[in-house]
């Protein structure tokens, strides 16, 4: 008699070709964070597809954004598994010049989300379905699938944040589908960032015939700038003034002066302590008749292990080596995504577990196309193999 990881794995090896297919499909399925109704689209077609497993469903439309799509299996007695990912790609309708879907003669393919995430929903789905054919019954299995990622849900003003994390509550242990990295790695913590604005108010004069009646904004930015740029400890916090709008001519004493910051940190303490000391650089003047705001922190925060990071990453690890897939090992990230939310909840979470691949965000995004179906074996074993502890 097979066990229910033979099983699995079986049933995942038969439904290779299908999984390709789902692939394209919802590559095809163009979804830039900034056309809602598109992300609608996929959003409706993936619901279709968790009803048709059986699954509960439920969809939110926030303003401003696409729709979010949570499902999930029947309740069982230990905590249930989180699958974690986002439908929305940076990258505008019709942005590749070969088309939203290319193969590669070498094993690879090509296309908009392809890597960042849309083939970590397809594992996502099919660890659920193979799960499912071979009887599973331990845990419940939740799907969170976001809208606005790539904006840092901006466009939601975070409504799909809390929608998430109300997804996310009471869960063991979770899953995020995002770019998979080519040594098979997973990230178990990743740095926080955000971008701010700094705005300085001043006294517009002429700055020929009255420059003692005026108050220089752009003076008292640079200023600023010089400050901030000056507080950038790598192990801690770096900061980066990027853009600045500032005067209206060169003959006038500027009156006013914009500044965008971004900081990225490693702990989400380090953001606390990066919040004041900007807070005390924009309450010191140094021109006198100007004055200094600072906006909010725009961004996600840091992803943190939590006590029990570890001994999941030993399950996953365990379980691929026992397939004989190699023995992956973890990667501190500096890039930011979703799972910061599970971690914060205290849920231990690994991150990049979709398929593997190199060049997201960029027109030469391209993902490995047999690691979608090693990346969905690997995944099945470790949920299989959990501890009723998580």
């Amino acid at each position: 008699m097979m066990s229910q990881l033979d099983e699995a794995l079986a049933y995942l090896d038969r439904c290779q070709q299908e999984m390709l297919r789902l692939w394209e499909t919802i590559v095809r399925l163009e979804t830039p964070s900034m056309d809602p109704e598109a992300v609608d689209k996929l959003a409706s077609h993936l619901d279709t597809y968790c009803n048709a497993l059986g699954m509960e469903t439920e969809k939110f439309r926030p303003e401003g954004a696409g729709t979010c799509l949570s499902a999930w299996t029947a309740e069982r007695a230990l905590s249930p598994v989180l699958l974690l990912g986002h439908m929305d790609t940076v990258h505008p309708a019709g942005s590749f010049p070969g088309g939203a879907w290319t193969e590669k003669g070498d094993g690879w393919v090509c296309g908009p989300g392809v890597h960042d995430c849309k083939g970590g929903l397809v594992i996502a789905l099919y660890v659920i379905r193979a799960l499912q054919y071979a009887g599973y019954d331990r845990r419940q299995l939740r799907l969170a699938l976001a809208s606005d990622e790539e904006t840092a849900h901006t466009l939601s003003k975070w409504k799909v944040v809390e929608h998430l994390q109300k997804t996310a509550r009471g869960c063991g242990a979770a899953f995020t589908f995002e770019s998979g990295l080519l040594s098979g790695d997973v990230v178990t913590r990743r740095k926080g960032g955000g971008i701010m604005k700094l705005t300085v108010e001043g006294i517009a004069s002429h700055a020929g015939t009255a420059p003692e009646k005026g108050a220089s904004a752009v003076l008292e930015a640079a200023r600023k700038i010089v400050a901030i740029h000056a507080l950038s400890d790598p192990a801690h916090v770096t900061y980066n003034c990027g853009i600045i709008h500032g005067g209206t001519s060169a003959n006038v004493v500027p009156d006013h002066c914009e500044v965008s910051v971004a900081i990225r940190f490693h702990t989400n303490q380090d953001c606390e302590d990066a919040m004041e000391k900007l807070g005390a650089i924009c309450g010191m003047v140094e021109t006198p008749g100007t004055r200094c705001t600072l906006g909010p922190l725009v961004g996600f925060p840091a992803m943190e292990e939590t006590p029990r990071t570890g001994e999941l990453f030993e399950v996953y690890r365990s379980a691929s080596e026992a397939l004989g897939l190699g023995s992956p090992g973890t990667v501190y990230s500096a890039g930011c995504s979703d799972s910061a939310y599970t971690t914060a909840l205290g849920i231990p979470t690994l991150c990049a577990v979709g398929v593997l691949g190199e060049g997201q965000h960029s027109i030469h995004e391209h993902a490995q196309t047999a690691s979608l179906l090693t990346q969905a074996k690997r995944l099945t074993a470790a949920i299989l193999a959990l501890p009723d502890t998580f």
